[in-house]
């Protein structure tokens, strides 16, 4: 049996299975000093300012926040990272889905408490960047991608459910 998931420093992997290096800052809410790269603004600070920064931002969204408040700045935001504080909390995965139901084709990070386990689901809600606790996080995205053939429900994902495929609806 290998070790647990939460001994492990996480790393960040993408949907494809490709360990990539962070080049985001996140920066409090506090922060007023200039930073070199791209940065991360906590939810309600990205609320006060997109409207007045130009370039491209990412944003920290935690469960309660209400993703719905950034899609008019939407075409300014290349990163959105969704926090899972704790593994039973759910809510991220309903921010992912709303955001590509609303059409956001940037990258959506889940980070916090992400494991293997919630790697399928958190595909098929259109997550496509992970901060993964794991000793494999390549292998953990391979395995989740192969992990079911068949679904009973859509998602944000291409996947046609399984009635839709018996009636080629």
């Amino acid at each position: 049996m290998s070790p647990l998931n939460s001994s492990h420093t996480p790393q960040l992997v993408t949907s494809e299975g490709e360990i990539i290096p962070d080049g985001w800052t996140l920066l409090d809410d506090e922060d007023t000093t200039g930073v070199d790269g791209p940065y991360v603004l906590g939810f309600d600070r990205a609320l006060r300012e997109l409207d007045g920064l130009n370039g491209h931002y990412g944003v920290r969204v935690n469960p309660a926040d209400d993703v719905r408040l950034l899609l008019p700045f939407i075409e300014k935001i290349t990163l959105i990272e969704v926090a899972f504080p704790g593994y039973r909390d759910g809510r991220g995965y309903s921010t992912a889905r709303i955001l590509r139901e609303e059409g956001y084709t940037g990258a959506i990070r889940a980070v916090g408490d992400v494991l293997r386990d919630q790697l399928f689901h958190m595909l098929r809600c259109g997550f496509n960047e992970f901060l993964v606790k794991d000793s494999d996080p390549a292998g953990a995205i391979a395995a989740a991608k192969t992990r079911f053939t068949t679904f009973y429900q859509g998602a944000a994902d291409a996947n046609r459910p399984a009635w839709a495929l018996r009636h080629n609806a």
